[in-house]
């Protein structure tokens, strides 16, 4: 059946007219039924949500949207509210007040014209309402932000000035609240301090009580000069003093650190690595202003040697140690040399950290606090604090007052602390984020009210310390260092919502609802840009890989636990088929995109995030969950699944051999879930698929022992410094006694000669014929195999 066109005709609406009788027309047919009138933006009926009709509607700008809220005209078109009142809204008008063409030119140019000025009111009016909830900084009930993104229907009079279609008496009410919300019943009233060195206090904080109680300032004042100022006229705080030696500390340089440093050659490669790599999604450094003061720390005398920037040099050092190929890694046990100095580092900041005033901070050491966590996630140092990490870096950000939109502090933050606040909040946020879907743990983010705007999409150079007002953002479609955190702010409403959704009651979660977010996740994807990706690296260090893949990753891993409580339904209800389909091709196309990265060096994400151990694992699954011999298309690209999960492992031991396997449970997991895929896809037998998975882990670890340092005692090459003690040579050699193989081995096949290049455990000259049943010493490396491929089990 043929369906009806949009727009009505004229013949249709004459059908409801005085030619209609009893509900039938005069040739007798039945009349077509007048389709509803859709007043409500595409965003809203999209989202399946209610909409106030509002230019831009309140929802969109709510959830930092407005440039995506635009509503259907009647013939069709699609007109863009993001501006205030379109032109063509006269056809709009017709739409939701069911004006027919019978109307007269007169009539119509009136009741436009009424419309036009009902909806100038509409705009005034929520302009004013945003500027009140602004003022008053009510949160809002569901975790959202009041001015979500920088966009031109809420900041319009920031940026351009007063809107021209806004009465003057409604424009003057208008500067009236902004000077009322930059002034001392304002904002301000929670806000202390100035750039970095600021103090946040919410607005039922204890002090308040004491600014509200009228007269007590004065009578305090008073009290003191009358009374108690000649007693205590010689305690007087001397602030200059005292300022000036918080400068002169500050300035003052840190042996113990500088201690740590390498030479400067290998210094210049790890912060090289990190600024390409890492940079280009976690915006923590302003690139220029690091590198001329990087630059003075190597000049002798030249008073950059304070102990803030070589913290700040050494947390970078400690990123990029493993990401960076050395050209004589070595191992000192489970640990690699670059993660042995890494965690050395990371240590080292830790302790200087813990020292240093929470009271009169800068923005050094709010970067230095980011890089640290970064660090340890890099390096998978203290794992299981990573939740609780990110969950302190929020809240001392709260305690500054980040998730606050600097631009409303009345003057008191400069443009550049401007835009370095709000990189360093969306980093921040990132982290937590991150972390609760690691963990499966609420974030903190989503019972917290914030404002700030996200980083506008600028590069370094565009802006310095100097600046005193910030360039236009670019379009989304250009590619800066800030695309990332730009573009992710988009998303973080939905993410946040579905945060709250998979770590809440596992009872409130049906089939539409998995349904309605997987649209919206799709959705959301679709609208990501797609930047040049043929980028020549020797002439421009701009990538956009690693910060497109992110995008990608961040919104489709969680397509995976959405899913998965409806995998094991599939032989129940054939409606889930759908959930194993998508399932299957959010896991796929995750291991595609890091694909890339790796194919072009670049290994951040890979350090960064665990979804070469995840993705295999859901690969594995939902592919075990098919019949032998379905012809469905999981079972038909079973082949194109074991390639891919053999490109997960390829990924994690890459990682291993640069970082070290100091949690071997990860890969050994890796390597039977590969096996037991195999036997059941019958390309292997049972023993040959056991045989195999481990002939693959102890190859690996073999490498290990193969470039472990000659001794103990000896230094490590250059200025790295004396090696960690390796676990079981500390009170004697270790026990050789102990079985390395978690069951006992009975070889199935014939002895042949071994290509000992294949094999580096062999020793050159031993070439006899022998099965897989060697016993190499693994216990050197602090592995007890027994324990890590038997009770390990004992987890699921």
């Amino acid at each position: 059946m043929a369906e009806h066109p949009r727009s009505e005709t004229p013949d249709s609406d004459a059908g409801h007219g005085e030619n209609s009788v009893n509900g039938s027309t005069t040739d007798g047919q039945p009349s077509r039924k007048r389709q509803r009138v859709r007043l409500s933006c595409l965003e809203c009926r999209r989202r399946k949500l209610s909409c106030d009709r509002g230019f831009p509607c309140e929802r969109c700008i709510k959830s930092g949207t407005p440039d995506r809220c635009s509503y259907e005209a009647r013939n069709g078109e699609v007109v863009s509210a993001a501006s205030g009142v379109p032109p063509p809204f006269a056809q709009l008008d017709h739409r939701r007040y069911g004006l027919g063409d019978s109307v007269s030119p007169r009539e119509s140019d009136v009741i436009r014209q009424d419309h036009d000025r009902i909806r100038k009111l509409e705009l005034e009016l929520s302009q004013l309402k945003n500027l009140l909830q602004r003022q008053v900084g009510s949160a809002s009930l569901d975790g959202s932000t009041i001015a979500a993104a920088s966009s031109p229907g809420t900041q319009k009079d920031d940026v351009n000035g007063a809107d021209p279609s806004t009465r003057p008496e409604v424009q003057e009410c208008i500067e009236a609240s902004k000077i009322n919300a930059a002034g001392d019943t304002g904002e301000l009233r929670f806000f202390r301090g100035k750039n970095f060195r600021t103090r946040y206090f919410g607005p039922h904080n204890a002090s308040m009580a004491f600014v509200e109680l009228k007269g007590l300032s004065p009578f305090m004042r008073e009290t003191a000069d009358e009374w108690l100022r000649p007693v205590i006229i010689h305690d007087r705080k001397d602030r200059k003093r005292r300022q000036e030696g918080r400068e002169h500390m500050f300035a003052q340089p840190d042996a113990e650190l500088e201690s740590l440093l390498p030479a400067q050659e290998e210094a210049d490669a790890l912060i090289h690595v990190y600024l390409d790599q890492f940079e280009q999604v976690h915006r923590i450094v302003h690139i220029p202003t690091f590198k001329k003061e990087y630059a003075q720390f190597w000049v002798p005398g030249s008073g950059q040697r304070h102990a803030a920037f070589t913290a700040l040099i050494l947390s970078m050092m400690a990123v990029a140690s493993c990401v960076h190929t050395h050209p004589d890694l070595k191992f000192i046990g489970m640990k690699s040399s670059a993660r042995h100095w890494a965690e050395k580092w990371i240590w080292a900041i830790d302790a200087w950290q813990s020292k240093q005033s929470q009271k009169h901070r800068r923005l050094i050491h709010y970067q230095v606090a980011c890089l640290l966590y970064l660090g340890k996630r890099v390096n998978t140092i203290k794992k299981k604090r990573f939740w609780t990490g990110s969950g302190a870096l929020i809240q001392d950000g709260v305690a500054v007052g980040l998730h606050r939109e600097p631009s409303h502090m009345g003057g008191k933050i400069d443009a550049y602390n401007q835009e370095m606040r709000r990189r360093i909040w969306a980093t921040i946020q990132e982290f937590d984020m991150q972390a609760s879907f690691d963990h499966g743990l609420p974030t903190l983010l989503s019972q917290l009210h914030y404002d700030t705007n996200p980083p506008q999409n600028l590069d370094d150079e565009d802006f310095d310390d100097t600046t005193t007002t910030l360039p236009p953002s670019k379009p989304d479609t250009e590619y800066t260092y800030s695309s990332f955190q730009h573009l992710a702010r988009q998303s973080l409403q939905l993410r946040l919502e579905l945060s709250r959704l998979l770590t809440g009651p596992a009872s409130v979660i049906d089939y539409d609802q998995v349904i309605r977010y997987t649209n919206d996740l799709t959705h959301e994807i679709d609208a990501l840009p797609s930047w040049d990706m043929n980028v020549d690296n020797t002439k421009c260090k701009k990538n956009p890989m690693t910060a497109y893949t992110l995008l990608h990753v961040q919104l489709r891993q969680y397509i995976i636990p959405l899913h998965q409580p409806y995998l094991k339904l599939r032989k129940q209800n054939s409606k889930y088929q759908y959930s194993e389909i998508i399932y299957y091709n959010a896991a796929r196309d995750i291991v595609l995109l890091h694909d890339k990265l790796y194919e072009q060096g670049i290994r951040a994400l890979n350090f960064l995030r665990e979804d070469a151990l995840t993705t295999a694992i859901n690969l594995c699954s939902v592919t075990m969950l098919q019949p032998r011999g379905s012809t469905n298309m999981i079972m038909i690209n079973s082949q194109h699944t074991v390639k891919l999960i053999e490109k997960c492992l390829a990924m994690k031991e890459d990682r291993l051999l640069r970082c070290g396997n100091n949690e071997p449970w990860g890969y050994c997991i890796m390597c039977a879930a590969l096996g037991l895929l195999e036997a059941h896809l019958g390309t292997k037998t049972s023993e040959v698929a056991k045989s195999t998975s481990a002939e693959r882990f102890v190859t690996l670890h073999q490498k290990l022992l193969a470039n472990q340092e000659p001794t103990l005692s000896e230094e490590m090459p250059g200025a790295m410094g004396p090696p960690l003690d390796v676990p079981g040579q500390l009170g004697g050699p270790a026990n050789l006694d102990k079985p390395i193989t978690p069951f006992p081995f009975t070889p199935t096949m014939s002895a042949a000669t071994l290509d000992t290049g294949n094999m580096p455990w062999l020793m050159p000259n031993d070439q006899q014929a022998q099965p897989f049943n060697m016993d190499p010493s693994l216990e050197l490396l602090g592995l007890n195999l027994n324990e890590l491929w038997g009770d390990s089990w004992e987890l699921g």
